[in-house]
């Protein structure tokens, strides 16, 4: 049925409205939206019918026909090829149900709702799938640097502060770091699904109905926690779509971080990691080279986020506070390029790190001669001798001015720090040298960092296992809600078929 004639409006839209605005969605909103409209004309039929606002034979005619063609679509049918010249999807879609039902009965659904709580609503469902999505893979990544790095706590590196070799640590106590922030960051992209999972349906058009609608039982039957309690808040606000973008952005931030220093590890300068031929690129004119090329799309992908929240910020200011084109369209479409840009990024990322190179000696070998161990040196001279840490810091750091070798030998040390000791104290420090090399050696040093959340063997690998075990609560939260969403489409089919 075209739609070239509806209420008040006696032809179709202009040619270039039809262009620019109808047309265009039409085709991601047969894949992205029908599926869910399906979902909520069945609720709200059923609930009609179990109010006694909706007859039960039109009732059950129109459930059938939502049967048929919810089947028809997953079957990957065509269900209504569009007319040349149309007013979007739903009213097509309700088209149909007319051309299919006749006007009593087709129509008859539209009671107690509009388009404005409908689109309320296929934007929180679709989002809630989406959103899942990405904390799946956000948590396969999560999964794979806990593995990666319990089996690297004891990989000698050099910690980098300012881009400059600081102290001994671990590619692992690194790797632990990161998955820290990447649950929290997890965790916050999850807690949004608290403010997401409540139903617009009843709403209408922002100021409710005068019909004895059940909106709980329709929330339920969508796999929501509940209704929405005011209904300008159900149509007029997207606050929920800022909140997953600021943790995309968020998220996306983190990404772009972790890659930059892979990127640069992998570079010839330090040459600490590597990946297999086929996650690498080559130049069209320098043969010799490997790039990881990767890490740029990630990066690329990753900071998507962060302008799209921009722009959905902007689409929502200074807009009336009920729905309109700009809240319910214009400013929640970025969401959809965004979370699709943080999944692939988060792919991208699981890719490199499941088959990442880590070259242990290259790690090591950078630590000498450059004196990563000099604050343990002063450690040492406040713990054993009585300095004061800031006497200590000045000692030390004309001892690294002194030294005529790259790598301070504990005899050396010995030489240049006792007479700068005695001028400094005004008495006489005897050092002992068995000692300075105890406090000389990089790997002697990381393992002696136990506290304070440093690098030391078992205090990483006890982290990693908590965050292991926060890993999988967060698992089982988002698994739960996968649960409830199955358990209410049963829940739904079941309702619609006690109606025929």
């Amino acid at each position: 049925m075209s739609t070239q004639a509806i209420g008040r409006l006696a032809r179709g839209p202009h040619p270039v409205l039809f262009k620019l605005l109808y047309e265009p969605h039409f085709v991601s909103d047969r894949e992205q939206v029908l599926p869910h409209l399906l979902r909520i004309d069945a609720a709200h039929v059923v609930m009609l019918a179990r109010q006694d606002i909706l007859a039960p034979e039109p009732a059950a005619r129109l459930l059938s026909l939502n049967r048929e063609l919810a089947g028809r679509l997953a079957a990957g049918e065509e269900l209504f090829p569009p007319p040349p010249s149309h007013r979007g999807l739903y009213l097509l879609y309700e088209g149909e149900y007319i051309s299919r039902l006749g006007g009593e009965v087709g129509g008859a659904a539209h009671v107690a709702r509009s388009r404005n709580d409908i689109n309320a609503t296929v934007t929180r469902m679709r989002l809630r799938t989406a959103l899942a999505d990405v904390l799946q893979q956000g948590l396969l990544l999560a999964g794979t640097l806990e593995r990666l790095g319990t089996e690297h706590t004891q990989t000698l590196m050099s910690a980098f502060t300012h881009l400059q070799p600081a102290q001994p640590a671990t590619f692992g106590h690194y790797l632990d770091g990161v998955l820290s922030e990447l649950l929290r960051t997890l965790d916050w992209l999850a807690g949004t699904q608290a403010q997401l999972n409540r139903c617009p349906m009843g709403a209408a058009a922002g100021v409710g109905t005068s019909f004895p609608i059940d909106t709980a039982l329709v929330a339920r039957l969508l796999g929501f926690d509940g209704p929405l309690g005011n209904s300008v808040d159900a149509v007029g606000s997207r606050d929920y779509v800022v909140q997953v973008l600021s943790a995309l952005a968020l998220l996306g931030t983190l990404l772009t971080r972790f890659a930059a220093d892979l990127q640069t590890w992998a570079s010839s300068a330090y040459n600490f990691l590597g990946w297999p031929d086929e996650l690498v690129s080559t130049s069209s004119i320098m043969p010799q080279k490997r790039n990881a090329f990767v890490l740029e799309n990630i990066r690329g992908q990753a900071v998507k986020a962060s302008g799209f929240l921009m722009s959905t910020l902007m689409g929502l200011k200074s807009t009336a506070f009920t729905n309109s084109v700009e809240v319910s369209s214009e400013s929640t479409s970025p969401v959809w390029p965004a979370l699709a840009a943080t999944r692939t990024a988060l792919v991208l990322t699981e890719l490199l790190v499941s088959n990442v190179l880590v070259y242990p000696e290259a790690m090591r070998r950078f630590l000498v001669g450059q004196d990563t161990t000099m604050t343990a040196l002063a450690d040492h001279l406040v713990a054993q001798h009585g300095l004061a840490f800031r006497t200590a810091h000045e000692v030390v750091g004309k001892l690294v001015n002194l030294k005529r070798e790259p790598d301070l030998s504990p005899a050396e040390a010995r030489t240049l720090l006792e007479p700068m000791l005695s001028t400094a104290l005004g008495r006489t420090v005897t050092l002992d040298e068995a000692q300075l090399a105890d406090v000389l050696d990089p790997a002697g040093v990381m393992r002696a960092a136990a506290y304070g959340g440093g690098p030391a063997p078992e205090p990483v690998r006890a982290h990693l296992a908590t965050l292991g075990q926060e890993r999988v609560r967060l698992q089982q939260r988002v698994q739960g809600w996968k649960e409830q969403l199955e358990a209410a489409d049963a829940a739904l089919a079941a309702a619609a078929i006690t109606r025929d």
